[in-house]
């Protein structure tokens, strides 16, 4: 098996190039989530050009897609590719731009997938790509994961760039709110008894979950922000709405976090008298489940790569992904290189932007690769 996996890794070596002209396109070219049109249709060309079977679009999602190498027989790793952008990175902070690095996962996963797919008459298996949009929205894989998609599949393998190398990693489960709040105008200065203050509601929600923080535990994590405030200073503002974000490290503990924050917002309707309404995301992220078998396949293969130095993840400080969803249905590996060698910003700070497109990054993608491919191989080989 070692044989194997240091062919796959050569045939990766000789598609290098490949891999970082996906990387570079993507960045040069970023799009928004639900929005990546362009990227979807050049990432499904680009495997289907190398061999593979692809279904474009997928899952009734327009910018979604399917691709497969391989005969049916034997295991399937598939590989989710992500390529949305995040906004207000770009020039002047009014464009798109991959301050995240979705472009380095899609050159990532292609190239892993390319690698096994040049290789696969040395090995009994299947290889899948995702093409996974608006990961940064909605959550693409969690539709794929609620119809199927992933059902039958043997691994899911992706990596990430972040702060340290990791293997262990953790993510919190996610859902967001949008709440508003329906009052009555009236001049600030003169009648403002004859107003219902839709602003205050707000206020109010930011001060009940304030007041909640620590009933709600170190468990959870609460972001919000008030999108509509009013239109001038005087006058009672009549609509007020603020988005809400909510974390917590187990799916069962954000389902009661979160009703806990709409008893907020009905609360603060009651003090007001202003009419509450709220819509709760149609995605839930849910936390991530490790694989303890994928991943001392993953550690030892980075090990092969030089990669010995891992830390644990921390599942009170993190991120939040979709891959969680997928962790519930079947065995996930979701790996993180570190990019401190190259800079101190983080991911969704300006500075990931530069990072993203780097040469240093480049490189991380055929690591990335290398060690993806090689799991796969173990995976494979794996009777039963």
């Amino acid at each position: 098996m070692e044989d194997i996996k240091k062919i796959v890794c050569q045939a990766e070596d000789n598609i290098a190039y490949w891999a970082e002209e996906i990387s570079d396109y993507l960045f040069n070219n970023p799009e928004l989530s639900d929005e990546e049109f362009n990227s979807s249709a050049y990432l499904a060309g680009k495997l289907r050009d190398a061999g593979f079977k692809v279904t474009y679009p997928y899952m009734g999602i327009k910018t979604a897609f399917r691709a497969d190498y391989g005969n049916g027989s034997g295991k399937t790793v598939a590989f989710p590719a992500e390529y949305d952008a995040l906004p207000g990175y770009g020039i002047n902070h009014d464009q798109p731009a991959h301050a995240c690095g979705h472009n380095w996962i899609a050159g990532s996963t292609l190239a892993a997938a390319r690698a096994l797919a040049e290789t696969s008459h040395l090995f009994n298996g299947n290889i899948v790509v995702f093409g996974t949009p608006s990961e940064e929205k909605s959550g693409s894989k969690v539709t794929f994961a609620e119809k199927g998609a992933f059902n039958g599949i043997d691994a899911v393998l992706q990596m990430h760039l972040g702060r340290t190398d990791c293997v262990d990693t953790t993510a919190m489960a996610m859902t967001d709110y949008v709440f508003e709040f329906f009052g009555k105008e009236a001049h600030a200065a003169k009648e403002p008894e004859n107003g219902i203050n839709a602003l205050d509601a707000c206020h109010l929600v930011l001060a009940g979950i304030n007041a909640m923080r620590q009933q709600f535990g170190a468990g959870v994590k609460i972001h919000e922000i008030i999108t509509n405030g009013g239109q001038t200073p005087n006058i009672i503002p009549a609509y007020a709405s603020m988005w809400i974000f909510a974390r917590a490290v187990d799916k069962e503990l954000l389902e009661k976090a979160g009703a806990r924050i709409v008893n907020i917002g009905k609360g603060a309707s009651l003090m007001t008298g202003a009419e509450f309404k709220y819509k709760r995301a149609e995605n839930t992220f849910y936390d991530l489940k490790r694989d303890a078998v994928l991943n001392s396949y993953m550690k030892a293969n980075l090990a092969e790569l030089g990669i010995t130095k891992l830390e644990e993840g921390d599942k009170y400080n993190c991120e939040s992904t979709d891959m969680g969803n997928v962790s519930y249905i079947c065995p996930t590996c979701y790996t993180t290189l570190s990019t401190a060698h190259l800079s101190d910003a983080g991911l969704h700070e300006q500075g990931f932007v530069e990072v993203a497109g780097s040469q240093g990054a480049k490189e991380l993608i055929h690591t990335a690769a290398k060690a993806m491919a090689m799991t796969a191989v173990d995976v494979m080989a794996k009777r039963g």
